[in-house]
């Protein structure tokens, strides 16, 4: 069955019109709704309707994410499933491959095992001097690299997917300030995923920066890395809440969750602080909506799932790289907005 430009337009929610402007180019269309035409030409197989239209090269897009072992890192399992509903098979070959989490010799191997035949890569990157190295070596050979969810410094790689980091960080310091009232004391206990993770480093001083500028009287407690582990996650805290006096909120930067909300309602401490994390998972929609959780940081897979895989087709048609992108938004969910 052919499908049409209304069909189009239909699944985008706007005019056929607006879909005939983003096709030919004319402008004044807003770069958002430009990617929900183009997110819609893929998902109604428009480009299947005509053989003249579609496009003749088939790319192979290879995309590298941590194994899961975690309700965090299933994070990237959805990413998976947004990655396969952004684009038909006629157009890519999406293959997926999975790395033993937090080991960048691992993640390096792999990277460079993939690279002697591959259109172009996309993965969860670590910090590391491995890593920058086989990054850069896949990037001299023209193929396109581009980090998700998190980035990596000092390298040439062709983009980064995923929410400014930062600005993440700074937006839980605002939450965590705001929810506990100005001239609040105590302190708050700040757990970090992992240093292997650039974003992970740049929420945590968001957070610390915008506490310190807004909320100086509140106290900052790292606490040790929890490797998005849930096990390791509850005894921390555990072992934190019976030593620490006087602590006002928890901001977990990465995984963990689960673990932490677990021992706070084992301690029935659910109301006598505030908790703020990130991702809307079914288990964290379900803590927000019992008060164990006062806020979530969120971002929109799917989006990061698109923008990924047009980054990449972008490189290999030698097109500007940010042609159809979007920048992903720092989401925030509250009990009363899921």
């Amino acid at each position: 069955m052919k499908i049409t430009l209304d069909d189009v337009a239909k699944e985008a929610g706007v005019s056929r019109a607006t879909v005939d402007r983003v096709l030919n180019e004319r402008g004044n269309v807003s770069p958002v709704t430009v990617e929900r035409v183009h997110r819609a030409l893929y998902s109604t197989n428009y480009w299947l309707s005509d053989e003249d239209e579609f496009p003749k090269k088939k790319y192979n897009f290879d995309f590298i994410f941590p194994t899961p072992h975690s309700r965090y890192l299933d994070f990237y399992s959805r990413l998976i499933d947004a990655i396969k509903h952004s684009y038909n098979a006629h157009l890519v070959n999406a293959r997926f491959h999975r790395v033993e989490a937090f080991n960048p010799n691992a993640l390096a191997d792999k990277l460079n095992e993939i690279g002697s035949d591959t259109d172009g890569i996309a993965f969860a990157a670590y910090e590391h001097p491995k890593v920058r190295t086989a990054v850069d070596e896949l990037v001299a050979k023209e193929i396109g690299i581009v980090t998700l969810v998190s980035d990596i410094s000092s390298t040439n790689r062709t983009a980064y997917v995923g929410i400014n980091n930062r600005a993440a960080g700074r937006t839980a310091g605002l939450l965590m300030g705001r929810f506990l009232g100005p001239g609040s004391q105590g302190k708050i206990g700040l757990f970090l995923g992992s240093h292997a993770y650039l974003g992970h480093e740049e929420r945590e001083a968001g957070f610390r920066g915008l506490i310190r500028e807004q909320f100086p009287n509140l106290r900052i407690i790292e606490m040790p890395e929890l490797l998005d582990n849930d096990d390791r996650a509850q005894d921390l805290t555990s072992g934190t809440l019976a030593e620490e006096n006087n602590l006002l909120g928890i901001y977990n930067i990465g995984g963990g969750t689960e673990g932490i909300a677990q021992s706070l309602k084992n301690l029935e401490l659910t109301n006598n602080l505030v908790f703020i994390a990130h991702e809307l998972f079914d288990n964290t929609r379900a803590h927000l909506l019992d008060g164990t959780l006062d806020a979530i940081i969120n971002q929109d897979v799917s989006h990061e799932a698109f923008n990924a895989i047009e980054i990449l087709i972008n490189h290999k048609e030698k097109r500007s790289i940010s042609k159809g992108i979007v920048e992903p938004k720092v989401e925030i969910y509250l009990p009363e907005n899921i």
